[in-house]
């Protein structure tokens, strides 16, 4: 059986031309729908007038630098606070090292673990 070319040709011309106008249509109706969610959007981000001025946030202390004597404090807070996590889990825990978080160390993780990781303890 053996078909006709012109039967061909008008087969895939009216193929081209059906996906080309639905992808058309689904241009149109994506851009109509992106105008209404804006329009839509920009009259929730009107604020209303207000008289009375926005209250004005104070900005904290600065932070004093770590001495010797916090330091000491600091790591006897955390032998005390993993000896009562110890005494409650019933297992023997010890600290082994305290070091400061901060500074650049570099790690054998990639950047976006070391990112979610830093993100996690936030």
């Amino acid at each position: 059986m053996q078909m006709e070319w012109s039967y061909v040709f008008a087969v895939v011309i009216s193929g081209l031309v059906l996906v080309f106008v639905a992808l058309i249509l689904l241009i149109l109706a994506v851009s109509v729908m992106g105008k209404i969610f804006t329009a839509n959007d920009k009259k929730a981000a009107v604020p209303e007038k207000t008289t009375a001025p926005a209250p004005v946030r104070e900005m904290p202390a600065p932070v004093e630098t770590a001495t010797d004597d916090d330091e000491t404090e600091i790591a006897a807070v955390i032998a005390a606070a993993v000896a009562a996590i110890a005494e409650e889990s019933g297992r023997a825990l010890r600290v082994k090292s305290i070091r400061p978080a901060g500074g650049q160390r570099r790690s054998s993780r990639g950047q976006w673990a070391a990112a979610a990781a830093r993100e996690s303890i936030q």
